[in-house]
């Protein structure tokens, strides 16, 4: 029996149980058939064996993201969302209004303006805009900015009129409504539920025909696989989930599809007898996902301590104690897995308290409940969490990316208290790391980055009592991200029998300079054993 395709010549970094460095590895069937030494590997080469020469170049399991939100941003690229991030080149609120003005001389008055990943410290005013900025660029169209972590909005006033909402409009339970101080006006900035009364159908500034989506939803997954990424644990709707399962169907999948669905969706799924592990190695519904406060790149996480950079403020919770409890108290007495947003100690605090009555009503052996997030802990919230045997998955590029603007907002006593990757693998708890993309960049070597430097882009540590190593950080995106998705026993490391899903660097990840990190290529994306990314410079 003679391989497909043999990697030699190259350092290969397994991730196995004893961190073992191969030369060679060899693929049959879209699995690992051989690992070891060049000479043993190449013992399987036949005629028909392709064969590629690392030239010392390392190979390292393919990257997975434990947390994301690709499929849904593919599709808004397709369906034409504006990108107001800084890398779409926004840098002003003058660059914003530009934009939707030139999208709005486009589009039909009364249709939406839908912009996404705003970010109001990459703007030059370190401020989002206003309803009235809003207008200004479009007066005839209702629009909506979504900031960078999706948890709270900018809507203009034709938004407001179009929704009924006025200065006497009392905040929606889970939501609030931004207010002058003064005077109770408006000034459009919408969080959590109260961005429900205004977001277009699926969040798209258009419906979209099976074939645009599923176009969306391919071209974000080869830019994954073009980062190194060959699976991602998305949250999906129907919308994405159609996507995905077009693309599956077509044999046009780039990468490995991990699903959970909103608990909003629970009685339908529950209905239909749809649970956890439906699907198969390309895709899979992992569990129930559900949100209980805000988000910290928008800096509205429900915290014990209020923020720094505004009196008074503690965040916003995005429901209430008792729908937060009703909701996964009845799913999980139906034996789903759930998936709990939480990024405040205080949201978390509450999350703990509901998955511990949880616990002492029903079994939960081996349904790995999971934390998303879990941002702002202390030693008592982590000893909680291994205590439940919860899961926690946290930031990873947040520190690198969004460091600069964190600082002010939490301090750095409590930045040592953030993303806490190493409180967490200390407590032998198997914590895994995400982008939540679009909240922030998906490339996992940027996340592996910020966990091993803790510095923000200006060079100003961020909670650097939290290092880990470079081989530490590799774990939270390979097995431990594997582990997360009950892929443990076919993804995360290079051993035989698994998946063959790699990933050849242009650098080695292992000596690279801790600062360089970020910037090592992606030469080679392996899903399947099948090449579906490759640099032009690996030949």
């Amino acid at each position: 029996m003679f391989a497909d395709l043999i990697l030699f010549n190259g350092k290969i970094v397994t991730v196995d149980e004893r961190d073992t460095i191969a030369e060679a590895v060899a693929v049959k069937d879209g699995r690992i058939a051989a690992v070891g030494v060049n000479s043993e590997v190449l013992r399987i080469k036949g005629a028909a064996t392709d064969t590629i020469d690392l030239e010392g170049k390392t190979v390292v399991p393919g990257f997975i993201d434990s947390h994301c939100h690709m499929i849904s941003t593919g599709l808004g690229n397709v369906a034409g969302n504006l990108d107001l991030s800084e890398e779409g080149g926004v840098h002003s609120i003058a660059d914003l209004k530009s934009k939707i003005k030139e999208l709005a001389s486009k589009t039909p008055k009364g249709e939406w303006i839908v912009g996404v990943k705003e970010d109001d410290q990459k703007l030059s005013e370190k401020r989002h805009p206003t309803r009235w900025e809003l207008d200004e660029a479009a007066p005839e169209h209702p629009v909506i900015v979504s900031t960078v972590g999706g948890h709270f909005s900018i809507v203009n006033s034709c938004a407001l009129k179009l929704a009924g909402v006025d200065k006497n409009t009392p905040n929606p339970e889970g939501g609030v409504f931004d207010r002058n101080p003064l005077t109770g006006e408006l000034t459009g900035g919408v969080h959590e539920k109260a961005r429900e009364l205004f977001l277009p159908e699926g969040m798209f500034g258009k419906s979209l025909t099976r074939y645009e989506a599923a176009t969306g939803a391919k071209k974000i997954l080869e830019e994954n696989a073009a980062a190194g990424l060959t699976c991602i644990y998305d949250m999906a709707g129907g919308a994405e989930i159609r996507s995905v399962l077009d693309l599956m169907n077509r044999e046009e999948l780039p990468i490995r599809v991990r699903i959970d669905v909103s608990i909003e969706l629970f009685p339908e799924l529950n209905k239909l007898g749809i649970i956890q592990g439906i699907g198969n190695e390309w895709v899979k519904i992992c569990g129930l996902k559900t949100f209980l406060d805000g988000a910290i790149s928008a800096r509205t996480a429900a915290v014990s301590e209020p923020y720094l950079n505004r009196k008074d403020f503690f965040g916003v919770f995005s429901t209430t104690e008792e729908e937060a409890k009703s909701s996964i108290l009845e799913a999980c007495g139906e034996g789903y897995r759930v998936s709990i947003h939480a990024n405040g100690d205080k949201a978390i605090d509450l999350c703990l308290e509901i998955m511990e009555e949880v616990q002492k009503k029903y079994d939960r052996t081996n349904l790995r409940d999971r934390i998303i997030h879990c941002t702002v802990v202390n030693r008592r919230i982590v000893d909680r969490i291994k205590k439940l045997g919860m899961l926690p998955t946290i930031f990873g590029a947040y520190a690198y990316y969004h460091g600069d603007k964190l600082i002010p907002a939490f301090g750095e006593e409590r930045l040592e208290r953030m993303f806490a990757a190493r409180w967490f693998l200390d407590a032998r708890i198997r914590v895994a790391a995400h982008s939540d993309h679009s909240a922030s960049p998906f490339s996992p070597l940027m996340g592996i980055h910020s966990l091993v430097n803790r510095m923000s882009r200006t060079g100003k540590p961020v909670g650097a009592s939290q290092r880990i190593t470079v081989m530490e950080a590799l774990r939270l995106y390979t097995i431990n991200a594997a582990y997360q998705s009950f892929d443990e026993d076919r993804l995360g490391s290079i051993e035989v029998g698994k998946l063959a899903d790699m990933v050849v660097l242009g650098r080695d990840l292992l000596t690279e300079p801790a600062e360089t990190i970020k910037d090592i290529p992606v030469d080679m994306t392996i899903v399947n054993g099948r090449i579906v990314f490759r640099r032009n410079s690996l030949s």
